[in-house]
C-alpha cells in the first residue's frame, strides 16, 4: 500500500512544473542508516588579559591606603578588563561579608549568653580598678 501512494505522490510532483520532488523514504528498510554529527568538542582559548606584575604593585599599594581601599574594592570588583583581578576582588568582597555577618552573629550570642552577668563584671572591674589605684 505504501509503494502505490509512494508512486501516486512520485508521478503527482513530476506532473507539476516549478514544485519540489519530496520522496517519502521506508524507515524500517535495512539499508536505511541515520548517521548522527556531533561537532567536537573545542576549548575556547584564554583571551583575558593577564595581570602583570607591576598592576599587582600598584593595586597592593592603592589598597593600603585607608578609605580609598574600600572605594577601590568596589571598582575593582566590577570594572576593567582583566577577569582574574574583578573575580579576585569579588571573592575579597564575598569573605569581607561573611565575616561581618559571622562577627555580628557571635557578638548577638555573646550579649544574650553573658547579659545577666554584665553587671556583675563591671562592679569586679571597679573593685579591681579602687584596690589598684587605677
Amino acid at each position: 500500500m505504501t509503494e502505490i501512494n509512494n508512486e501516486q505522490n512520485n508521478q503527482k510532483v513530476e506532473d507539476t512544473p516549478n514544485v519540489e520532488k519530496t520522496y517519502i523514504v521506508n524507515d524500517n528498510a535495512p539499508n536505511n542508516q541515520q548517521y548522527n554529527y556531533q561537532q567536537p568538542y573545542m576549548q575556547k582559548p584564554d583571551t583575558s588579559a593577564t595581570v602583570s606584575v607591576l598592576d599587582w604593585v600598584l593595586t597592593i599599594i592603592v589598597m593600603s591606603i585607608p578609605c580609598v581601599n574600600v572605594i577601590m574594592l568596589f571598582v575593582y570588583a566590577f570594572t576593567g578588563d582583566k577577569e582574574s583581578k574583578k573575580n579576585y576582588f569579588k571573592a575579597k568582597l564575598i569573605l569581607i561579608a561573611a565575616s561581618i555577618i559571622a562577627s555580628v552573629i557571635f557578638w548577638v550570642v555573646l550579649i544574650i549568653v553573658l547579659g545577666p552577668k554584665i553587671p556583675q563584671f563591671l562592679e569586679q572591674l571597679q573593685q579591681l580598678r579602687r584596690s589598684y589605684g587605677f
